[in-house]
Parts: structure tokens; sequence; C-alpha cells
């Protein structure tokens, strides 16, 4: 068994690096960037609110009539 592998021995897992520093610095630059990234997208989201907001009322609308 001289300069082989010992069968027995568990397998071994990925090491895990370890960061300096604390752990809500991390996450609060994470959340600013992903807001960042949200708030380009903020126009488009509205309209599509809109319209959806819109056409329920439309639909509502209808229904009344219908009535």
């Amino acid at each position: 068994m001289a300069g082989q592998d010992w069968l027995y021995d568990p397998e071994r897992k990925e090491m895990k690096t370890k960061r300096k520093g604390h752990k809500v610095d991390r996450i609060a630059a994470e959340k600013r960037a992903n807001t960042a990234k949200l708030m380009e997208k903020m126009p488009e989201i509205l309209l599509d609110y809109k319209k959806r907001r819109w056409e329920k009322k439309m639909k509502d609308e209808d229904k009344a009539k219908e009535r």
C-alpha cells in the first residue's frame, strides 16, 4: 500500500475559501448593485404595470355593462 491512497479515507471535499471582512458589507454591496440594475428596468416595469391595470379596468367595465 505504500505510495497509494488509502481506500478507507472519506472523499475529499472542495475547500471553502475564507473571505476577509464582514458579511454585511458584502451583502450590502450586492444589494446596491442589484438595485441599480433593477432601476434601469423600472420604466418598462411601470409601463407593464399600468397596462395590466388598464386592461383589468376595461374588463371590469365590460362586466359592469353586461349586467
